[in-house]
């Protein structure tokens, strides 16, 4: 059977856009389907976008319209949209009626006029999936028993409606919980910050949805796997100069290995030693109320003592794994204490009431808070955003490699020690630009620890050290001085 030139990827960029169908909420007496317009041929730019922390996919579509469809067939923010695309010979999005699952359109927006062309108009159909609207529409007030993941699952099938797979890891939470009027998705995101994993250190779970359906699971069951592995690469990118390079020595004979290119990359983000003291992230201090038998007790938590017990983007098994954390260890002043010392930078106090449901394990807040503020923060330390050529088969919560170049003189390019390394995608932005046919991707990206240990210091840095003394910041006759004064 002969391959379609449409399925042969023979160059970067490259993508089959097989259906984008407008779906109407009309539909004719003698009709047995509502009517449906295939704009495929009037659309400009189509963007979807995956996040771990939106829950759903979303994206628009920008038209070019020169026969105002909308006075033939009104959009109003009740159609729906049926799509699929993918890299060819790779799996891609399939949201179309054969599946149950096309997106709605949920707002028409930045109408404008094409100048020097009366009858051509642009505007933008934003979508999402239909778990979204139906979120809004409904509300969660049930009591919930054992395992969390069993709720969740109710929640995603009887409110929010969703016939989707659904990709969950056991929790070790066996508990009661009253659900107290929520939207579904909010109702979720109480539920996930309750869990504590079955088989990793770190507690919180993230509920979100890619292109193979919804997930539930903790930040390391994305980092790890099997519980003592850590989890395979889906994909390595290098710098774009690397990839000029290695075409001139003519290295470079494959597609798979030219999509590897990174057109531009940018650390967004890649310390704040203030935001995170002030969050937590380094230590923090939990006061728990138990108003059932009346006691107060208070957790500290240490994020270097923490750190070594659980997986992280850069834990794949060798000798420096415990030593990899975004915090050097060094002393912070002249008290001989370090960042992760000062459990006070953060308090925090709650009430929580134990023994109320018998027969039921109760989660303690110290087991949840403390470790989730603290995970979360530390994957904001080193934030990479990278343009690349699309690939579909990539999804958010998957982990990439990137060698990342030391920006210095001379054309051997260097990877950093410290920010190459693994990455965990948090979202990914895809943009097919139909008049050009290409496709790029935005990965926004998070690693909670870096390849190479930074240096140890035992020294007290310079700031905790005394170096005060007398200065003389203007001339000889000057009776101004600067500094510490006896």
């Amino acid at each position: 059977m002969a391959i379609r030139e449409s399925e042969i990827l023979d160059k970067v960029g490259k993508y089959n856009l097989s259906t984008l169908d407008i779906i109407s909420y009309q539909q004719h007496k003698e009709e047995s389907a509502p009517r449906v317009m295939d704009i495929k041929g009037i659309s400009d730019v189509i963007e979807i976008h995956e996040d771990i922390l939106r829950h759903t996919i979303y994206g628009s579509v920008i038209v070019y319209d020169t026969q105002d469809i909308r006075s033939i067939f009104p959009l109003t923010g009740l159609e729906r949209l049926a799509l699929k695309v993918n890299t060819p010979g790779l799996p891609g999005y399939d949201f179309t009626d054969e599946n149950g699952t096309p997106f709605h359109i949920y707002k028409v927006d930045k109408i404008t006029k094409v100048e020097r062309k009366d009858n051509a108009q642009y505007y933008q159909l934003f979508f999402c999936s239909p778990e979204m609207i139906n979120s809004q529409l409904e509300t969660v007030s049930k009591a919930y028993a054992g395992p969390i993941e069993n709720a969740v699952n109710d929640i995603l099938r009887n409110k929010l409606k969703s016939k989707k797979h659904f990709f969950f890891e056991n929790t070790a939470t066996n508990a009661k919980y009253v659900i107290p009027s929520l939207k579904p998705l909010k109702a979720i995101n109480y539920l996930a910050n309750q869990c504590v994993s079955g088989k990793y250190h770190n507690s919180g779970y993230m509920f979100y949805e890619n292109k193979d359906g919804f997930h539930f699971r903790s930040i390391e069951s994305m980092l790890a796997m099997g519980g003592s592995a850590a989890r395979p690469t889906r994909w390595n990118f290098q710098p774009q100069i690397q990839m000029i390079q290695d075409n001139q020595n003519d290295m470079v004979k494959n597609i798979e290995r030219r999509m590897q290119a990174v057109i531009k990359f940018d650390f967004s983000k890649s310390a704040d030693t203030l935001s995170n003291i002030i969050d937590g992230m380094y230590a923090n201090k939990l006061v728990v109320h138990d108003a059932f038998n009346k006691t107060i007790k208070t957790h500290d938590f240490n994020y270097l003592k923490e750190f070594e017990k659980g997986f992280h983007t850069e834990t794949v098994g060798d000798e420096n794994d415990a030593d990899k954390h975004v915090l050097p260890n060094a002393l912070y002043n002249d008290t001989g204490k370090g960042l992760n010392e000062y459990p006070n930078a953060k308090k925090m106090v709650v009430t929580e009431t134990s023994k109320v449901h018998n027969d039921y394990e109760f989660v303690p807040s110290s087991e949840t808070i403390p470790k989730i503020i603290s995970q979360r923060k530390s994957l904001e330390n080193l934030n990479l955003t990278m343009l690349v050529y699309g690939n579909t088969s990539l999804n958010a919560g998957d982990i990439v490699n990137f060698s990342v170049p030391v920006m210095q003189p001379g054309e051997e390019v260097i990877p950093n020690p410290y920010t190459s390394g693994r990455y965990l995608i948090m979202a990914i932005k895809h943009t097919m630009t139909l008049e050009t046919q290409t496709h790029e991707m935005t990965l926004r990206c998070m690693k909670d620890s870096v390849r190479t240990p930074y240096p140890r210091e035992e020294d007290a840095l310079l700031v905790g050290k005394d170096n005060t003394k007398e200065v003389n910041i203007y001339n000889e006759d000057s009776d101004l001085q600067f500094g510490a004064l006896s």
